[in-house]
Parts: C-alpha cells; structure tokens; sequence
C-alpha cells in the first residue's frame, strides 16, 4: 500500500494547538497550513491548470457529498456557505464519521494541488485523504493527525499521483475519533474545497478500452448433442467461420454465418449467426474468422458442464457461516468459524443464537427473503433435474446418501429456522451495524444485529418451509415435521399482519442490505399454494383464489415470488391451454360481464389454474419474443442490477414452459441463457468466475478481494443500464444495453455476486449437463 507522504510541512502564520480540554467557539481568522514539494514543473501537459472540484457549498450550487457512519453519530449540511458536519458521538474509529466526495479522476503522474479551509468548534485532530473507492481502500495521497480547531485555517497540498490511473477515486474527511481526543458534541466547518490538475504534462490517461472480441461462444464448451450457436459482430457480413483444433492447430471444420444480420441493442452494430451443431467431436478448440483475433477456446464433451456445476454448488458451502472452512476443502479461501456470537434483537436487550445459514453477498450479512429465493431454486433443481441427485460434490455432507443439493440447503434452512420468533413471525436478517472492510469472514467481529420481523421474510420461510416438509420427509421425518410446524406459525402470523403490512425499511443505525419489498401479495400466495399442496386443506386454496384476485408480482426474484407458487401449483394440477375459449348465448363476442360470470363458475382449483396458466404463459412469451430476436439470446432489454439473475431466471422459466406444455422452443432458448451467461454476449465475457478464458476475475466479494483472486464459480451481476456505483457510472457513462459491463471489484453494483445468483445457474447447469 502506498501511503509515502510526498510533501514536508510548512506552516505560516501564528499556530497554536492544544487538546487538553475541549473549548468551544466559532471560526475565526484564516491562517494556512502548506503541504509543498519543490518548485513544480508545469511542462507543457495539455490541461495544466485545469479544475476538476470547486465546491464552495451555497445554496445555489449542486451539493455531491455524502456520509458514511460507522459507529460514529453525525449529520451533515450546508450553513452560511459552509459543509457543515455535526458530531454527537465520534465513535470508535478515525473513519467513524466520514464525509465524502466522488466524481473526478486521479491520473498517474499528474502532479495536483488540493485545498481547502477548515474550522472546528474543538481542538481536535482529522485525517484527509485521496483512496481507491473499493477494494482495500487504501491512500493515493493521506494526511493524518491534521490538527483543527476555532480558528479557521487555509490547508493545501500538493502530491503526484504515483498509482495506476484512476477514473473514480474518492476524497474523504475522517472525522471520526482519534487518540488523546475527548467524544465529545461538536461541529467541523469546511468551505472552498478545490482541486487542480497543475501539472499533466507526464499523466498517463486511463488506458484505452479494448474491444470486445468480435467472435461470441459459450467459453466452457458444448456437449456433443447440443446446439451449437457463434455470434460475429462485423460492420460487413463474412461468410464462413473454422473450427480450429486447439492441439494440432488444424481445421476440422468449417461453417457458414446467415447473411440476414441482427442489429444489436448494446451498441455494438450488427452480428451474424452462425452454426456448428453438426460438428460433434470432442475436443478444445477456436473459432478463426478471416480479419479478425479469433475467439477464446472451448471444450465439446459430454461432462463439458460437470466442473462447472459442481463449482457452482461448492460456491455455497464456501459462503457458509458460523463453521470453520478448512484448507483442504476451500484452498486459499479457508478461514475459521466465523460470527459464532449471539445476536441481538434490535431495540431489545436480548440476545438469541441465529449462527449458520450462508453469507448472503460480497459481504456477510444473512437475509431470509435472499435464503429462501436460493432454497426455492435448490428445491427446483432437486425436483426437475434428476442429474443434481449426486452426493458427491465435495461438501461435508457427501456421501451420506443424501443428495448433497439437499444437504447444502438445510445448512440454510437450519439457520432460518432459528430466525422465527416465539411469535411466528420471522427477522428479517441478521448482520453488523455497517458493512466490513475487506476482511476475511472470521475476522469481522462486530456486534451481530436481528432486525425486526417482516412479513415477506415470514411469508417466504412458511413457503418454503412447506416445501422442505415435503422434500426431506424421506430422508428425515422428524427435521420435516419441524419444517413443517414452523411454516404453519409463520403462515398464522402472515394472516395476521399481512393486510397492514408496509415493508421492511432499515433501522436507522444499520446500513447494511435492506432488501425492501412493501408488496406481499406474491408471497403470501406462495406459501398458501405450497400449504395447499402438503396440506390439501381447501382453506389454503380459498385463500390462494382470494390472492389471485389481487395484484400479484410474477417472477423468481427475492422481491416477486409469484412463479414458484403458479409452476407448483400448475405441476401439481395440470396447465391449462389459454387463452380459454368464453361461450355467448348468442355466440356474440362476450363482454366483461360474461368474462366475469365465467371466471365466477369456475371452482377454485379450475379458476387457479386458469389464472396462473394465463399469467405464465403472457411473461414466457414476453421473456421469449426477446431472446428470439435478440443478437445474443438476452431475455431482456433494459438490464437491472444483477441482470444475470434475470436471464438465469427466465432460462428457468423456460424450462418451466417446457415442462407444462411441451413446446421446444422453450427447451432451445432455456439452453441459450447458459451460452449467454458463458460468453456469448456484447462484452464476450464468460459471467462466471474461473470459467472461460475471458472470465470476470475482480467479483466484488471481500473472500476474493482480501485472497487476491477470484473465488471459482461465481456468478457475478453483470451488465446494469442504471449502474448505482461511482466506478460502474464513470466509465459506462457512453455504453448501452448489455454492454454495461466492467470487472471491477469496486464496481459492487455490476460485479458482486449473491447466493441467489448462484442458484438459477445451478437449475440450468444441472438441466443441461
């Protein structure tokens, strides 16, 4: 870490410091403090001289700062011109209290000068800094122990830029508390806050994007029976494209591209399809185009997809909490048991034992709507997918005749189960106050938090714990049955509540994943079908049509449950072809009138079938109009944060269409999101660490980022058109679509993973494998 302090101290003027007492008072007269190199050279760089921050904190003026509190108390505004920070509690940390800025670029070897002016109600010392926005956070430029006080005093530096260029680094005031300082309340006045570009005559720009490779394939491979799809992006079209043996350099075979071309929706002009399915040897190799760099390399075999599944999976004992994870089994990711501690209740004195379940993102909170999505799709795997039956994927468990996808998901269970209160109702998650800093999992050793129940976290558990009454009742009676009586508390508190139900929001002092979700119609509905379903007590159908009548959110998402209750239900009772034929009297067109009397005729059970089959099958053919015109099979065209979740998830939806009606196409086009996810998309990445030649390597995630290197199979978010990170928004500003995309690990809200992006891809590699 560079922290080499460039400048010498001069201070001009009359200064006195002194931290016995605590004496307040106001600003007074400005005296400078000059951190200065030698004389400096201007050369002849093209912006010399130029500006890039000058914030002087009026009214009228955009104001771009923000806070960040950890453990520390404070507010910030603007008063009299001034960026005002009021502090209540310190905290416990230099970096309790912390204002910031985001928005410029630091070049390397750019030589800048950096002022400000600052007071204090308190003598009392600071730190200011110029850091990496992510990662380690380490300094480009620190000053620390800088002491402040009444008197208002004129700081600048001057520092050159020793690091890679950075197009979005951060500024920080920490303000937190500092050795011999009394936590006391009191007030920091900033003003005139600028920064200068003086010397660019040596800065280096930020190195120039390369180009995408131009030719698109799956870079884990193909088995020997599928269909096999390229994508070529080129202004002109090109006939024919060779597979090249990777070994013996040779051709073994040569394809044509469709002359008719796809333009692109990500920005990246026109694309040619072409196809190889006849081609079926076994083998690695490439795609070479004449006048063009040929593709990354890949593998056609029958177990083409067996290491990636089982990485896939393993991924989610390696995000395993409260147990130790020993070097044999996790490598370089191995650590020691870890938040092991009870938890308190938020708002109350008590302390209850929640340890277990998964870590749930990049960093280690556990979420119950987040646990289920991903148990719901192991569930899925387990019933539709007989390959994912093995009990051999390398987890502790394996070998005891139990599918290990069952086993690695009671570890989850098992946690959320010690999530429900005596009341039924189930905590929404458990974490620290703050997310960490770039740590291994045992050493983040805050106090653990149980935030308060919310309705959707319960309504998800009575789902799912429905659900794994079902499933485990064969392999343990007596874990089923508990699954089961939990869920039926869960399912009495969620008739209770969920008519006054407004969401769960953060407490004000955690700032952790809030996962918000303040319609829970879809929730509940899922855990009345999946009651229904182990029950067959009608009272749970009746309330299923009554849900059914209401607005209810499709999908398989953590915030919108609704497909895993209509493809259950419909597995369950038969798909019904829509739209259904309404008769007249006088075989005129029908009304709304003869709709409703219609839909009113029909019992519960026919009434939810046709509902739920007409809902599925208008999102499926919505999803699918999509990827049958889009360039690289993408379901979507305006791409989320975790938009790989998405296509995972309307790959598993095909599937779904498949199975309840037959129609191939929703076969074909399920197997093309693997393809997409594995390289065949605008930015030729494979989406999954440690797979492909071109795979994400920086994932947001603290076990890879404090290791060093990217934990294997991963699913990373990826493209994101609204991207809410300063990294992703700086140099995706001119892209579009779904080439929204950069391996950054400080870029979280493009390249973390989770847990239930994880488990779609699960589904389809274990589908198709």
């Amino acid at each position: 870490m560079k922290r080499k302090r460039l400048l010498s101290i001069v201070l001009t003027g009359i200064m006195v410091f002194s931290f016995i007492g605590c004496n307040s008072g106001k600003p007074g007269k400005i005296v400078d403090i000059t951190y200065d190199l030698p004389e400096v050279n201007w050369g002849e760089g093209l912006f010399d001289g130029k500006t890039l921050i000058d914030d002087h904190f009026e009214e009228d003026e955009e104001f771009v700062w923000e806070t960040y509190a950890n453990e520390g108390v404070f507010t910030m505004a603007r008063e009299d011109g001034k960026m005002v920070a009021n502090i209540e509690n310190a905290g416990t940390l230099d970096y309790s209290c912390q204002l910031y800025r985001d928005g410029f670029e630091l070049n390397q070897d750019g030589v800048y000068e950096a002022s400000f002016t600052i007071a204090c109600d308190i003598e009392r010392p600071m730190q200011w800094r110029f850091q990496l926005n992510g990662g380690d956070y380490h300094a480009y430029y620190i000053e620390d122990y800088v002491p402040i006080g009444p008197q208002t005093r004129r700081i600048t530096a001057t520092f050159t830029m020793e690091e890679e260029t950075d197009p979005a680094p951060r500024f920080c005031f920490n303000l937190g508390i500092f050795n011999d300082m009394e936590n006391v309340p009191h007030k920091v006045y900033i003003d005139d806050f600028n920064l200068t570009l003086l010397d660019s005559s040596n800065a280096k720009a930020a190195p120039e994007e390369e180009a995408p490779n131009a030719i698109k394939v799956n870079q884990v491979g193909y088995k020997t029976t599928d269909n096999k799809k390229v994508v070529l992006t080129s202004k002109d079209y090109i006939e024919s494209f060779d597979i090249v043996n990777v070994e013996t350099e040779e051709v073994v075979f040569t394809g044509s591209f469709d002359e008719k071309a796809t333009i692109s929706k990500n920005g990246d002009g026109k694309t040619f399809m072409g196809d190889f399915t006849e081609f079926a040897e076994e083998g690695r190799y490439y795609i070479s185009v004449e006048g063009f760099d040929p593709s990354y390399t890949f593998a056609i075999a029958d177990d083409v997809f067996d290491d990636i599944t089982k990485a896939t999976v393993r991924m989610l004992y390696l995000q395993r909490c409260g147990c130790e994870i020993p070097a044999d089994a996790a490598g370089a990711f191995a650590h020691g048991a870890c938040h092991n501690t009870n938890a308190k209740i938020y708002g109350t004195n008590d302390y209850i034992d929640v340890t277990g379940g998964w870590h749930d993102a990049g960093d280690y909170g556990r979420y119950v709507v987040a646990g289920s999505k991903t148990v719901a799709d192991l569930f899925l795997t387990y019933e539709d997918c007989e390959a994912s039956h093995g009990d051999d994927y390398d987890i502790p468990e394996s070998g005891n005749g139990v599918p290990d996808i069952l086993d690695e998901a009671r570890y989850e269970l098992e946690w959320m189960l010690k999530m429900q209160a005596s009341n039924g109702g189930v905590y929404h998650k458990v974490s620290c106050a703050v997310f960490p800093g770039t740590v291994m999992p045992d050493e983040e050793t805050d106090e653990l938090i149980v935030s308060p129940v919310s309705v959707t976290a319960t309504a998800d558990f009575a789902a799912i714990m429905a659900k794994a009454s079902k499933i485990y009742k064969e392999y343990d009676a007596a874990f089923a049955q508990k699954c089961m009586d939990a869920a039926l508390k869960a399912y009495a508190y969620t008739e209770a509540n969920a008519a006054a139900d407004t969401g769960f929001v953060n407490p004000a002092d955690i700032v952790t994943g809030e996962y918000p979700d303040d319609q829970n119609t879809d929730e509940y509905l899922w855990a009345s079908v999946e009651l229904y379903l182990v029950t067959g007590d009608s009272k749970y159908q009746s309330k299923t049509r009554d849900l059914v009548n209401q607005t209810f959110k499709a999908g398989l998402g953590w915030a919108d449950m609704g497909d895993y209750a209509m493809y259950d239900y419909l597995k369950a009772k038969g798909y019904v072809e829509t739209p259904v034929e309404i008769t007249t009297p006088d075989n005129s067109a029908p009304g709304p009138d003869d709709v409703k009397a219609y839909y009113d005729s029909l019992s519960d059970e026919e009434f939810i079938k046709v509902k739920f089959s007409e809902k599925m099958k208008l999102f499926a053919e919505s999803a699918l109009d999509y990827s049958t015109t889009d360039s690289y099979f993408s379901s979507m065209r305006i791409y989320p944060w975790g938009s790989n979740m998405t296509i995972a998830n309307n790959g598993i939806l095909y599937v779904m269409m498949y199975n309840l009606t037959g129609e191939e196409i929703y076969d074909e086009y399920a197997r093309y999101q693997i393809d997409y996810l594995l390289g065949v998309n605008a930015v030729a990445y494979s989406y999954v660490t440690g797979y492909g030649d071109n795979a994400a390597a920086n994932p947001h995630h603290r076990p890879s980022q404090a290791v060093g290197s990217a934990m294997p199979g991963m699913l990373v978010g990826g493209p994101n058109t609204s991207p809410a990170d300063p990294v992703a928004t700086k140099v995706l500003a001119k892209k579009v679509g779904g080439s929204c995309y950069v391996d950054n690990d400080a870029a979280y809200s493009i390249n973390e993973i989770t847990i239930y992006w994880n488990s779609p891809l699960i589904y389809l590699l274990e589908r198709y494998k």
